[in-house]
Formats: C-alpha cells, structure tokens, sequence
C-alpha cells in the first residue's frame, strides 16, 4: 500500500526543495529523495491524506477517461524516450503526486520491480483502468508493442472522450433552458405570487381560475418548502437504485434508446462507440470472442451487451462472423454490412476503425443541428410558461378595470 509523505530539504545546489513524495514506506521515500540529490531536513507522513484519500472503490472504483488517456500518452512519451517502464511510473506519479492517477502508477511501479510482468501488474488495477486497456496491454506485452498499445489505448480514449462530449453537447442547451425556465417559474411562484395575493385579499372578489390555479400552487410550495427539494432527492435515489436493479437497468437503457430526437444520438454514440472498441481490441491481436466480451462490458447498455453478447455465442457455436452480425437487429444494417466486408476482406479491425471515425464526424454534426433546431421551441416554451404566470397575476387588475370602466 502506497503512502505519501511531505518532505523539506536542499538539492545539490543548496537551494531550498519542498513537497510530497508517494512510495510503499518511509526507507523508500528516504532512497528516493536521495536518489533526486535532496538532503531531508524533515520528513513526515500525511497519515490522514492516505486515510481520506483512498479510492473507495465502492463509490468510484475506475479512473476517469481522461486520466488513462494522461497516463498512456506520458507513458508512450516516456518509453519511446528510452526510460523503463517503472521508471516512467515513478515520473508519472510525482506529477500528480498523492492523486488517483499517481497512486495507480505507484502501485503499478511497486509490482512491476517486485518481479510481476507488465501484464499482470497493469491487470492488478483493472479495476481503476478498465478491462479494454488492461486487455490490450496484456495482448501489447505478449507481441513486444508496448508502445503502440500505449498509444492505441490513448486514441481509444480521445475519441470516447469526444463522443461523450458531442453527446453532452447536444443535450447541454435544452438543459440549460430547462432548468432556466424551472429556476424562473420558481422564483415567480415563491417570492413575486405572494405579493399580488396580499393585495387581491383585500378585494374580497373571487379570482379567475387560472389565477386562483397559480396562487393555488405558490401558497403550497411556499408552506411545505420542504417538501419539494425532498421529493426530487428521493426520486434522484430512486432513479439510481432502479439502475443497480437488472430489470430496472433493462428498462432504464431501453428507454434511452427510445426517447425522441435524443433517442437516436444515443443509439448512434454507442454504436460508434463500440465499433472503436472492438477495434482496438482486434488490432491489439486480443481473439475475437474475448474482444466481443469486453466490448459488450464497455457499450454500457443493456440491449448492446445483450447484442454483442449474443454475436459472441453465435461465433463460438460455429457461425461466421458474417452471419452473426447479420443476425442481431439491435446494431444499425450499416454495422452489420461493414462487419460483413470486413470479415471479408480479413481487415475487420480497420473497417471498423473508419466506420468509428466517420461516424464520430457525422455523431457532431447531428448533435449541433439538433441543439439549433430544438432552440426555437424551447424559447417558445420559456416564453410561454413566463407569459402564463404573468397574465394569471394581471388577470383580476384587468378584470377590475374593466367593471370600473
């Protein structure tokens, strides 16, 4: 287990050094601030940042995307530099020092010079770097590529990472507008409705019905506050134990997949995802039913896992690839046809890479045309929602006016 220690000292130079350090004990971080020309004034363990900052694997147990995607390109960078791989942990750690990632490259160090091959020390942290890039390093060592399979596993990352953006991209603006309209309808009902209701108390007249509707809704939510940020926790849980349940994951994900306009993004972002997937992992010479099973692992939806899943039992039952990829309607006819040509042709790794390239394009592009052509609606939306409030509050003045008249 690795633990950090804060350290102050002068370099060979007699300059003034501070900082942390993350090794397995204090006779480590004693040899390794030596080893760096630092002559230790004092030395202490962060007893409480190790305690605190452990991964709770429970909780958090991967790595985001964008750390692995650090830590292969720093580790490629530095390999091809001529530095050995625990060498080359041992630099990445000390950038992040005391942070996930450097505890990752620490323990992965720690294993590698106790003997363990790069295979198994890297599948040791399979839990916080992934099946697929601990797959495809085990398939790197056994071929002597490391450096390509660092860099694979790198681009596998980067273009994971920009799907997830396009998709967020897409859906941010709606979001945005939503919860502006939300925020707005609620400061109204809350704080703007009750004053008009302290003046129309004194008219003694009945209020029209869609004003009396509105004034209806603030009384409730300005009496039970409470009541509504609870009921929207409690259906926050709700949602995320429904998706620790298998029926309830299979609901969920189907559903996804069938909402309108976004539904088809969905579909679209994980089809390509999958196809970079399984690329990578037949490029880095991983057999191919290992490579439908991790792919299915990292769709992260039931109906594709089931998909690729049921590919897989079709190809160890005899069949070719052709065949079984024909015969799962849940991936696009595209998919299926490519995966044909591919199989084919004996390049199915590269067909699928550029079907997950072209379609990463096209993924973007849909995305922004889906946030403009939602923008006019959703305005619309915000300004009759707000329109509605307003005309319900002015409704007994004009009322009034008009029996005066």
């Amino acid at each position: 287990m690795s633990q950090t220690f804060l350290f102050k000292g002068v370099d060979r130079l007699d300059r003034k050094r501070k900082g942390q350090v993350v090794t397995v004990d204090r006779d480590s971080a004693i040899a390794k601030l030596n080893h760096r020309g630092i002559k230790i004034k004092r030395l202490r363990r962060r007893i409480f940042f190790d305690l605190f900052s452990r991964d709770f694997e429970f909780i958090l147990p991967k790595l985001p995307l964008s750390d692995v995607l650090w830590i292969c390109r720093n580790l490629s960078s530095l390999i091809t530099s001529g530095l050995r791989l625990p060498e080359a942990c041992e630099l990445i750690a000390d950038q992040r020092p005391g942070k996930r990632p450097a505890r990752v490259m620490t323990e992965i160090r720690l294993d590698l010079e106790a003997g363990m091959s790069v295979g198994d020390a890297f599948s040791q942290q399979q839990k916080r770097l992934g099946n697929v890039p601990t797959a495809m390093l085990k398939a790197g060592e056994s071929s002597g590529s490391l450096i390509p399979t660092f860099d694979g596993i790198a681009k596998l990352c980067e273009s994971q990472i920009q799907l997830r953006s396009n998709l967020k991209r897409a859906v941010q603006y709606p979001l945005a507008v939503m919860s502006t309209t939300f925020v707005v309808l609620l400061v109204m009902v809350i704080f703007v409705v009750p004053r008009f209701v302290e003046m129309y108390s004194n008219l003694n007249a009945k209020l029209p019905a869609l004003t009396q509707f509105v004034v209806d809704v603030s009384i409730t939510l300005t009496r039970q506050a409470w009541a509504f940020p609870t009921t929207i926790g409690l259906l926050v849980i709700l949602g995320l134990l429904l998706r620790k349940l298998p029926t309830g994951r299979i609901v969920t994900d189907n559903i996804f997949l069938k909402l309108p306009k976004i539904g088809p993004l969905i579909h679209r972002s994980i089809t390509t995802r999958s196809a970079a997937t399984l690329s990578a992992l037949l490029t880095a010479k991983i057999p191919m039913l290992d490579s439908l099973e991790m792919t299915a692992d990292a769709s992260g939806n039931v109906v594709f896992q089931e998909a690729f899943l049921g590919i897989n039992n079709l190809i160890a039952q005899g069949e070719s690839v052709t065949d079984s990829f024909a015969s799962i309607d849940e991936l696009p006819l595209v998919f299926r046809d490519l995966a044909a040509v591919g199989d084919a042709s004996g390049d199915l790794a590269g067909v699928l890479r550029r079907y997950a390239n072209d379609s990463e394009v096209d993924l973007k592009r849909d995305g922004e045309n889906f946030a403009k052509a939602l923008e006019p609606y959703l305005i619309m939306s915000l300004g009759a929602v707000v329109g509605t409030v307003i005309v319900a509050l002015y409704l007994p003045i004009f009322q009034i006016v008009t029996l005066v008249g």
